[in-house]
């Protein structure tokens, strides 16, 4: 009985840990294929502070918005931007341009694509132009280390945070509040996210918040070579969780015989 409690909170350790807070991204190119690895570099946020433009003040709050609660699917993009939105408060936060990490790997193309991945294996990816030509309702896509209120990862505890630093122009309160209605006037259909309930789809902004970032991972366009095998996660996404598993079991085994 004992062997078996201390291989739960083995495994309850691992998921900690693979769930923490980050710190730092590892920024990682590859070819069509998704597999060949074309560049790679990992930085923290202390270095991406001290080297490359930091986007927000400490000072001024930015917004997500939460799902619709109406019948009627089409009201439920909202564009006047009046509900669940407030109740949406990203924080007064800093952080670095998603395009300025990717430049560090060697960059995007049109046509390719970005995934950004949290510690946890969530996974959200986003086009090209949204992230090097956003329109303005929409904001640049900034991977935010910092919010005022709790300080600096890892004491931000949903940091690294993706947050859209969309502008005022929309809702009727004059704050940067990136709205379900910006998304959809932004994005192509295939970036839209929605919350589920009852079967009932509800579009949302606060979904494409991904939480604890620490990779992003530049999936480059075109064509694939004969006899490539293909996958969308990169070779070195999910050793640190084999890993980990790894040990645990490993350590219960000992344990147990």
């Amino acid at each position: 009985m004992r062997d078996a409690v201390f291989g739960v909170l083995v495994l309850l350790v691992i998921i900690q840990a693979v769930s923490a807070v980050s710190t730092q991204v590892h920024v990682q190119k590859y070819a069509p294929d998704g597999v060949t690895l074309l560049a790679e570099r990992t930085v923290d946020y202390r270095w991406m502070e001290a080297n490359l433009p930091v986007y927000g003040d400490g000072t001024t709050h930015y917004y997500h918005q939460g799902p619709v609660f109406v019948d009627d699917p089409e009201e439920r993009w909202n564009p006047a931007e009046d509900m669940n939105v407030r109740e949406k408060d990203m924080g007064a936060v800093k952080g670095t341009d998603l395009r300025d990490l990717c430049e560090l790997a060697g960059g995007m193309d049109p046509g390719d694509r970005v995934e950004i991945r949290a510690s946890d294996g969530f996974v959200k990816q986003f086009s090209y132009e949204n992230v090097y030509d956003p329109p303005l309702r929409q904001g640049k896509m900034v991977i935010t280390w910092y919010r005022a209120d709790e300080g600096y990862v890892p004491d931000y505890a949903t940091g690294m945070r993706l947050v859209f630093f969309a502008d005022t122009s929309t809702n009727p309160w004059g704050i940067h509040a990136f709205g379900n209605w910006d998304w959809h006037e932004s994005a192509d259909e295939e970036y839209w996210y929605y919350y589920i309930q009852g079967g009932e789809r509800y579009p949302t902004t606060t979904g494409l918040s991904v939480q604890t970032i620490s990779e992003i991972a530049i999936l480059q366009a075109g064509p694939i070579a004969e006899g490539t095998p293909s996958s969308g996660l990169g070779p070195g996404s999910l050793l640190p969780v084999i890993a980990l598993v790894g040990i645990g079991l490993g350590i219960f085994w000992r344990r147990s015989n």
